[in-house]
């Protein structure tokens, strides 16, 4: 009988924005407690910060044709009433659901940890960013933050050999003291996860929506999987670890 050689420590599964079946807006309160009612072990969210320096929850850098950061938070309400404080999220998670910090911009990091830091313990949260700068900025501020670098916004050659460089040498891995790496899931099919992981660089994938794909990175050795169908990958991950 073959011997399937399986990660010691199954994935955790992500819903990313707070995505689940529910179909509830992204980023808000009740997509993040339908998160929690479904009993997915994480939910990621975005946060950006308004003209009048309110930390918020919200994916794009525009709302309905003008700059987050251009706006007050009174005025981003008037225009979308779910767009939800950090402040807000984070006390609906605090005991119930651990939190993936992703920071959409530069220059506010500090703000963004106190908030976080006021609710959860280092365990229950981590933090990421495509910036390298906000990242070094974290890990300054506070060592003990989980945090790490996302690759991979769009399929390009520059993302690709960027991917290769990090795959062979781990370099924002050591010059940034990240403690994981969260590429796309593309890199797949680059066929560098291996090398990698080789570099004993935890990984995030995302986001992956595809089920023969979330089989297979469930059965890799993954710190975590960010999806957009939480509830089936852990249908997946029971199916291969059991409950």
């Amino acid at each position: 009988m073959q011997v399937v050689d399986y990660c010691l420590m199954p994935p955790k599964v992500i819903s990313h924005r707070g995505r689940t079946s529910q179909k509830n807006q992204d980023n808000t309160i009740h997509s993040v407690q339908d998160a929690i009612n479904l009993g997915i072990d994480m939910v990621e969210v975005d946060v950006r910060r308004t003209k009048d320096l309110e930390i918020i929850c919200f994916h794009d850098e525009h709302i309905d044709g003008e700059l987050i950061s251009n706006l007050a938070y009174s005025e981003i309400l008037s225009i979308d009433p779910k767009v939800p404080t950090l402040d807000q999220i984070l006390w609906a998670a605090k005991h119930k659901i651990e939190i993936d910090v992703e920071l959409k911009e530069e220059g506010y990091e500090n703000e963004v940890i106190s908030l976080v830091l006021d609710y959860l313990d280092y365990e229950a949260f981590i933090m990421k960013s495509f910036s390298r700068s906000a990242v070094r900025r974290i890990k300054q501020f506070d060592s003990k933050i989980k945090t790490g670098f996302l690759l991979g916004e769009s399929y390009s050659l520059k993302v690709y050999l960027e991917i290769l460089k990090e795959a062979f040498t781990g370099r924002i891995f050591k010059s940034e003291k990240v403690d994981f790496i969260s590429p796309h899931y593309k890199v797949y099919e680059m066929g560098l996860m291996f090398k990698i992981s080789q570099k004993n660089l935890p990984i995030q994938l995302w986001t992956v929506n595809d089920s023969n794909l979330l089989e297979i990175a469930m059965k890799r050795d993954l710190h975590s999987v960010v999806t957009d169908i939480p509830e089936e990958a852990l249908s997946i991950r029971e199916a291969i670890y059991g409950s």
